[in-house]
């Protein structure tokens, strides 16, 4: 299977009170089909596959066939971005618009650390993607929750973060 295109970087944008920092992002491109059928029928082809490829995808398994994926990355930000600031992680991570793209997402936060509330926090990539830079935002909502929102050229998606 084939790694076809490439990010340029990924954009770190604090919207949080707290300084962030060791930033890991790790990008799996999974087995799964991500269903970018061209034919008529091809939205039908899409929801076949989410509806019975039910394996579970796992971006912190260091064994391929265990965490389901065929590429895995993982790209660390030394640096500290202060409240209200932003970073760039200088990364080009691989993607095919074919597959399905599982990511992890760690940081301190005011020097505790954090990550993703699950380790399979799906946001697909596009073709549309190729040689840009997301921007991955952390905030606040609710009150206290820290979110972060990953935002592509193809769209966005956002996931809770928890205290680990």
């Amino acid at each position: 299977m084939a790694r076809a295109s490439q990010l340029t970087g990924i954009n770190i944008s604090n919207d949080l009170d707290e300084e962030i920092s060791e930033i890991q992002i790790t990008s799996v491109i999974s087995n799964k089909y991500a269903g970018v059928e061209s034919s008529g029928f091809g939205w039908l082809a899409t929801g076949w596959n989410y509806a019975t490829d039910l394996r579970y995808v796992d971006t912190t398994v260091s064994d391929e066939s265990l965490g389901n994926w065929f590429s895995r990355e993982i790209f660390s930000g030394t640096q500290m971005i202060k409240a209200a600031d932003r970073g760039h992680i200088e990364c080009q991570p691989w993607f095919n618009e074919k597959y399905r793209h599982y990511w992890m997402f760690k940081c301190n936060i005011g020097g505790k650390r954090f990550k993703i509330n699950k380790n399979n926090a799906q946001c697909n990539l596009w073709d549309v993607d190729a040689s840009s830079a997301p921007s991955f935002v952390l905030h606040i909502v609710e009150g206290s929750t820290v979110r972060l929102t990953m935002v592509m050229k193809s769209g966005s998606d956002y996931f809770t973060m928890e205290e680990y």
